[in-house]
């Protein structure tokens, strides 16, 4: 989408410059990354965030008692039934301060009296508590001893944080890692769910999965399908080895509600693609993309990067994540034109007209323009004024008199 837009802004600027001048190519330039920008601000804010945070920096905190001084406000009396449901937190630390750090709850009870929960200790990876619903207006909140804890991921009542960046989609994945499974008995371990006999006549269409295999663990790796019988009963197919690139099977229509699973052997099968029923995985990015940003400028220009060019430059990158969670890469085409300047030393009696004006006096002038390449073009005039003189002389003379040639 992206791209398109500025291709757009690139076929109305080609449009337009054989009549207009460059100052107006040069705005549509302008606008045309104003938009680029936009876009990449509102495909990649979260690029230019951190994918981990201390808890000391991260607003989504608030400040508490000196004990537990950092806290997280789950909900409010003033919340009305909202604040009756279940209250969570997950934290993903990756980071403790030396000598640990404790979190605990604190909510108000059915007579408004606080309660506080026992110390916890955070430890290094998922933590996550979740206060039981109730039938009473209360307010939860969950506090926290230090702010030297460092996470990458903090959500509250599933609504994830601000505070940190998902980190981009890798472009490949062990089915171990591939939150698109679930847990299979001992010899099928992982399992795709296309189906249950929950989801009615949906369960009754074809079944199908696909998987492009990167790479297989030594010994192979093999795959089934699971399926419930008209009456009832399961169906377990025979095994079907895994092969280096795209492995697919369909299970056929019937006319009764069932389920349909397909259960592989092992986790450590990669792979760069994997659809169900038709919906790529989330596990993987398949939506990598590339654009370019056509800049001109004049003498210098600032790009996303942070970097300033003084010359022109068809080479540098800049990598966000883009609206599907995915890398894409940006390479700049910066054209830098200069601007120029010329001085001109004029003397003249009583006025001189130059560029539009006309100056009655000495003095040194100047007049910003635009030169062939559309940058500014500074003239400047140094002027010498000489005023005309007057003089009087009386002569008495006899029959004629000759003066300056003329008798």
């Amino acid at each position: 989408m992206k791209k398109n837009r500025l291709s757009q802004f690139d076929s109305t600027v080609n449009s337009l410059a054989p009549n207009k001048s460059f100052f107006l190519k040069s705005l549509f330039q302008k606008t045309k990354s104003l938009l680029f920008l936009f876009t990449l601000s509102f495909y990649s804010l979260n690029a230019f965030t951190q994918n981990t945070s201390l808890i000391s920096d991260c607003s989504d905190f608030v400040s508490g008692p000196a004990a537990w001084p950092y806290v997280l406000v789950a909900t409010t009396v003033d919340s009305g039934s909202a604040s009756q449901g279940a209250q969570t937190f997950t934290m993903n630390v990756t980071s403790l301060p030396a000598g640990g750090a404790d979190f605990r709850v604190a909510k108000t009870t059915a007579n408004g009296n606080w309660y506080f929960g026992p110390a916890t200790a955070l430890t290094l990876g998922s933590n996550s508590i979740s206060v039981p619903a109730v039938t009473f207006n209360r307010a939860v909140k969950f506090q926290f001893s230090s702010g030297a804890v460092e996470f990458n991921i903090l959500s509250l009542n599933g609504v994830a944080s601000s505070c940190v960046a998902p980190l981009p989609i890798p472009p490949i994945s062990l089915i171990s890692d591939c939150g698109d499974f679930v847990s299979g008995p001992a010899t099928w371990p992982y399992v795709l769910v296309a189906t249950t006999v929950d989801s009615g006549s949906a369960s009754q269409g074809a079944q199908t999965f696909t998987m492009n295999v990167t790479s297989l663990p030594a010994g192979g790796a093999d795959f089934r399908v699971a399926k419930t019988t008209a009456n009832g009963n399961w169906f377990f197919g025979p095994a079907t080895a895994l092969t280096l690139g795209s492995n697919s099977i369909t299970v056929p229509a019937v006319t009764f509600n069932r389920a349909v699973k397909f259960q592989f052997s092992s986790g450590a099968v990669e792979f760069d693609a994997l659809s169900l029923n038709g919906l790529a995985s989330s596990c993987v990015c398949s939506a990598i993309s590339s654009s370019t940003d056509v800049i001109v400028a004049c003498d210098s220009y600032t790009w996303i990067d942070g970097n300033t060019y003084n010359l022109s430059n068809n080479t540098a990158t800049y990598l966000f994540m883009n609206a599907a969670g995915c890398d894409s890469t940006v390479t700049l085409n910066l054209t830098i034109n200069n601007s120029s300047s010329s001085s001109s030393n004029v003397t003249a009696c009583d006025s001189y007209a130059w560029n539009g004006n006309t100056y009655t006096s000495s003095g040194t002038y100047t007049w910003v323009g635009r030169n062939s390449v559309g940058c500014d073009s500074t003239a400047t005039l140094v002027l010498t004024i000489h005023s005309p003189t007057a003089s009087t002389t009386t002569i008495s003379s006899c029959n004629d008199y000759t003066w300056n040639g003329v008798t």
